[in-house]
């Protein structure tokens, strides 16, 4: 039906693409929620190099991220409970509570509130760029898949087709590169995670606003080891217990570091008890 018409072939693409999106609206949201997140965290990552940025800007930017964060995972959350199709009930809250989304909800919410912790961006930036590069994938590969349905003669080739076929050749080694890289990204998400507590407990000797971080961060931290979907965190948390165990039973660490090391691994062993906790 393309051949009837000489620019057909150009715009049923753009119109066939731009449906497809329109049609997946939550996750076309979702999309340029975590480019918005990337770009502000990008903004503030590099803030040295923009000179003229005061540093209440840099603070603007800071929130910004978290708050677009914040929206991904809403978005994410309804999209989940709307593909649950059952009544609110006890069941579905323990479902919901141990999905990601609501963890970093929780997370995105809590540091937007608080003094910037530029640690946090970390997580959300790594998830924002696996997202986004999976689905920009699926654009990529329709795109071609709806180009490839034009007319075999070159009058509906689109223009500029070598510069898009160039440009669709980086992302797709970006996304590669991303790709490949997926579960050492995943683990150093964890390790933030974790890291991420003992900051927020040397940060609360620092001020009155920053002293209750530690204790809203502590719940966030015991829903991540809990997580469902996410066993990075349980992995992370095994793999440090072990290299804490280690230097706990050599000859030459002090007994008052063993003591505190014993004592932290009791606090990760109570992680796991909620009731929600695993499969």
């Amino acid at each position: 039906m393309a051949s009837g018409c000489g620019d057909c072939g150009s715009v049923r693409p753009q119109n066939t693409l731009f449906g497809r999106l329109k049609s997946d609206y939550v996750n076309t949201a979702m999309y340029f929620a975590r480019l918005g997140t990337l770009f502000c965290c990008v903004v503030f990552f590099f803030a040295p190099i923009f000179p003229r940025l005061h540093p209440s800007d840099l603070e603007v930017w800071y929130r910004r991220a978290l708050l677009a964060s914040a929206a991904t995972s809403a978005l994410r959350l309804h999209q989940r409970i709307k593909s649950l199709n059952t009544g609110f009930s006890r069941e579905v809250l323990e479902v919901l509570i141990s999905e990601d989304s609501s963890h970093y909800l929780l997370f995105s919410i809590m540091f937007a509130v608080l003094p910037p912790v530029t640690v946090s961006l970390v997580p959300i930036f790594l998830f924002a760029l696996l997202h986004v590069a999976s689905f920009t994938r699926v654009l990529l590969n329709a795109s071609v898949s709806l180009n490839s349905g034009g007319t075999s003669d070159g009058s509906d080739a689109p223009v500029g087709s070598s510069n898009m076929s160039y440009v669709h050749h980086i992302l797709q080694k970006l996304i590669v590169k991303v790709n490949t890289h997926d579960q050492n990204i995943l683990r150093i998400i964890a390790l933030n995670e974790i890291m991420l507590m003992v900051i927020c407990v040397f940060m609360a000797v620092s001020g009155p606003r920053i002293f209750v971080l530690p204790f809203i961060y502590y719940p966030f931290l015991k829903m991540r080891y809990n997580s469902r979907r996410n066993p990075y965190a349980r992995n992370a948390f095994s793999e440090l217990r072990i290299a804490l165990q280690n230097v706990a039973y050599h000859t030459k660490c002090p007994a008052l570091i063993s003591r505190i090391i014993y004592g932290l691994i009791n606090i990760v062993s109570r992680l796991g008890t909620s009731g929600y906790a695993r499969n």
